[in-house]
């Protein structure tokens, strides 16, 4: 006589509710995890393309402008970086991209997760031969749909020296 081996129903059952409560647990923290990820490599994205942009206007001497764009023609005069950006030399210093000029760099916008602005005062930044930002210091601000508990920043000092940070002001991520 031959024996089955195998589960009960209820076996099987008890098994799966176990399984289903443990993954309500994990669930969240997966959801958090994949957010953190997306605003991180966003945010880096943005940072390379700063550094970048000062590391080519200190090597060749010449002006270089970053600023948000989404055509990837010219610059939008806004403070939406999340639509894309782009990086030019600037031979004229008119702060535009014009015909003759070198378009180093087109990013495409960022994931729709993530929200990056700036001051509406400090639309472009621009990198000088010496690789100094002049003007005010500029605060990025990465957001997205958990506010500004989980913000965070991207600070270009008058040096062009990038920092990344929590945000230094309270009305971010409205």
């Amino acid at each position: 006589m031959k024996i089955n081996k195998g589960y009960t129903i209820i076996e099987l059952m008890i098994t799966l509710t176990i399984a289903v409560i443990l993954m309500s647990y994990a669930l969240p923290s997966f959801y958090q995890l994949r957010l953190n990820t997306i605003m991180n490599s966003e945010r880096n994205r943005l940072t390379t393309s700063l550094n970048f942009a000062r590391y080519h206007a200190i090597s060749k001497q010449r002006q270089v402008i970053i600023c948000p764009s989404i055509s990837g023609a010219d610059c939008d005069n806004q403070s939406n970086w999340y639509q894309g950006w782009i990086v030019f030399v600037d031979n004229n210093r008119n702060r535009a991209l014009d015909d003759d000029e070198l378009l180093l760099r087109y990013e495409d916008a960022m994931k729709t997760e993530v929200k990056a602005t700036s001051s509406i005062y400090r639309q472009k930044i621009r990198y000088n031969a010496l690789g100094f930002s002049p003007g005010t210091n500029v605060s990025i601000n990465f957001c997205d749909e958990r506010g500004k508990k989980f913000a965070k920043s991207i600070i270009i000092n008058n040096a062009g020296r990038i920092k990344q940070s929590k945000p230094i002001s309270n009305n971010i991520c409205n």
